[in-house]
């Protein structure tokens, strides 16, 4: 890989990271609950945000936790009653 491919990439990958933190940041307000697990956040930003790798958006959940200091929600979220009931 050439040196502006990598650097191209490295750029790439910050900027999804910081995208992926712009966007966790409103649902870690504080005072606002843990509504989804991390998995279904991952998937709410892909479908708003497009295409965007799982190693950025980790990235960018530690940032926004980190930075809205919560880190409550490094805890995962418990499964519905509901869900662990029924097959999907």
């Amino acid at each position: 890989m050439s040196e502006l491919n990598l650097q191209a990439t490295i750029r790439k990958a910050l900027r999804d990271r910081k995208r992926c933190r712009d966007w966790l940041m409103p649902h870690m307000a504080l005072g606002k609950l843990k509504a989804f697990t991390k998995k279904h956040y991952h998937q709410l930003a892909l479908a708003e945000l497009g295409p965007i790798s799982r190693a950025a958006f980790d990235d960018g959940w530690i940032w926004a936790i980190e930075d809205s200091q919560r880190p409550d929600w490094y805890n995962p979220k418990r499964r519905s009653k509901l869900l662990r009931y029924t097959r999907l």
